[in-house]
């Protein structure tokens, strides 16, 4: 095919919700990560290991805090938002209010465990008023990670690569300045600073714009979820994120508290990049569940698109990641290439089986069965934690990479039977 019709067929794709938005959220992921690399170089190029590892470990906790406090509201918008109507600002507002007050419970909880149980020696210990910035933090960080999902939901996922682009490069900016002053903790500073001047504008578009239009646009074949669907589709979703982020936004803490600060400064580029790769599966298929909310009927169709562009972009980028891991962790320092290689290679390499265990979700969500992600998360979770906490001596970072490669190779011989009937054709009815 010709460059000119390469060009016509971008621009045919680009033109159906299914297609932009997937590749508004892969744009996204590829934003994030490239500002977090960059963030993360220059952190440690200007700051210590036990700096770096500190900061890591009190993004990731409040990463934690903020998740869990959420209730996956984010997942429930993304599947009920599309055809919720006339009840979609209601819908919203109540995924703000409750993740916000939750936020704030959970982190003061937390922060007080922080601040006046653990000792001063310990590395997560902090003082009274970054307690309260961190309470401050974690509240806005829940809205501002809402806003993502409320847009997806909105179809208007193009957006967020742009939101998210400027709050990367401001968060770099101020993380070069915060290096030049005497701040304490200036690598959670620099990392929650700019959530506060991006929320207004964005909350303005949401409220003012994006929200009216979509409930006008599907009025006519509207149908929100009752009280009871949305309960329960988010008991189990819940459940499941739960065990979901005590295999990843729990990990760095974890492994500060196995091996060290500076054992948790060279795990971060590595989780850094595998996270990111997971996001772009989880972007396209995101995309996946809202067009397929609001059109049943071509479910399998888009089902199938979808996974034709996970083949084409995620996992030869994983693949080529893998290859260049040495470069890559270069760039941090060569103490970096030496304790961290291997472990990007094996988190690369789980990737793959990975993208079976992706599609089988979807397809439960879609479903309205979200106790198969409950189950399958905790099995993760138990096996990933378990596998590094056993492993830790042994193996040191690398039992990490084992763990995670050994548990979604597992799960991909157990789901793929299921996930291919699902993709394989449906015989017309008779």
């Amino acid at each position: 095919m010709s460059i000119a019709g390469k060009v016509r067929g971008l621009r045919t794709e680009l033109t159906t919700p299914l297609f932009r938005n997937a590749y508004a959220l892969m744009l996204n992921t590829a934003v994030n990560s490239v500002f977090g690399l960059l963030y993360w170089i220059v952190a440690a190029r200007t700051f210590t290991d036990a700096e770096v590892g500190r900061g890591s470990a009190l993004i990731s906790l409040m990463m934690l805090v903020s998740t869990l406090t959420q209730l996956n509201f984010g997942q429930a918008l993304i599947r009920f938002l599309p055809r919720a109507g006339t009840s979609s600002r209601s819908l919203v507002r109540s995924a703000y209010g409750i993740s916000a007050g939750l936020a704030v419970l959970g982190s003061a909880a937390v922060m007080t465990y922080c601040a006046l149980v653990l000792p001063e020696s310990d590395p997560l210990h902090v003082s009274l008023p970054f307690a309260g910035w961190f309470i401050l933090s974690t509240t806005l960080w829940s809205l501002f990670t809402l806003q993502d999902a409320t847009l997806t939901g909105l179809r208007s996922a193009i957006w967020i690569p742009l939101e998210n682009g400027i709050y990367g490069i401001v968060k770099l900016v101020l993380l070069v300045i915060v290096a030049q002053t005497s701040l304490t903790d200036g690598v959670f500073t620099s990392w929650t600073l700019p959530v506060v001047a991006l929320l207004v504008p964005v909350t303005l578009l949401v409220f003012r714009r994006l929200l009216p239009r979509h409930a006008a646009e599907s009025a006519a074949e509207q149908k929100p979820p009752t009280r009871r669907v949305l309960r329960n589709y988010m008991a189990g979703d819940y459940t499941g994120q739960v065990f979901n982020q005590l295999a990843s936004t729990f990990l760095p803490v974890l492994v500060v508290s196995e091996l060290g600060p500076e054992a948790g400064a060279y795990f971060l580029p590595a989780q850094t990049v595998f996270v990111a790769m997971n996001l772009l599966s989880q972007g396209i298929t995101s995309s996946l569940v809202v067009e397929a909310a609001r059109d049943e009927s071509r479910t399998h169709i888009y089902a199938m698109a979808i996974l034709r562009r996970i083949g084409a972009t995620v996992l030869p980028a994983a693949a080529l990641i893998a290859l260049g891991a040495p470069l890559l962790l270069q760039l941090f320092g060569s103490q970096y290439r030496s304790n961290s290689t291997f472990l990007l290679q094996l988190l690369m390499a789980s990737t793959f089986p990975r993208v079976v265990v992706t599609l089988f979700m979807t397809r439960s969500r879609m479903q309205n069965r979200t106790i198969n992600l409950a189950i399958l998360q905790s099995v993760q979770a138990a096996a990933l934690i378990g596998g590094t906490v056993l492993f830790a001596d042994s193996l040191g970072l690398d039992a990490v990479g084992w763990s995670a490669l050994g548990i979604e190779l597992a799960l991909a011989l157990v789901l793929a039977p299921t996930v291919v009937r699902w993709l394989r054709p449906k015989a017309p009815a008779a």
